[in-house]
């Protein structure tokens, strides 16, 4: 009977992560969206690539997408 609530709650968080790594992302492609409006010289001030972003939002969902961006900031 342990080994079942061991499992179960094991199966809860891992639930729980995926709904949060979903959640984090949505976030994140209404940032990114956001900022494919606009123009290429203004993303450029802001330090971002349009093809970095665009990898950014196809980048597998337990990814982080904000960290990567981070990773390939230009300054």
């Amino acid at each position: 009977m342990l080994g079942l609530k061991a499992n179960q709650q094991t199966a809860k968080q891992a639930s729980f992560s995926l709904v949060e790594s979903y959640a984090r992302r949505q976030h994140f492609r209404r940032m990114a969206n956001t900022l494919l409006a606009e123009k290429d010289d203004i993303l450029a001030d802001l330090g971002y690539e349009r093809q970095s972003i665009m990898v950014a939002l196809n980048l597998p969902l337990r990814t982080d997408a904000v960290k990567y961006l981070e990773q390939h900031h230009r300054v």
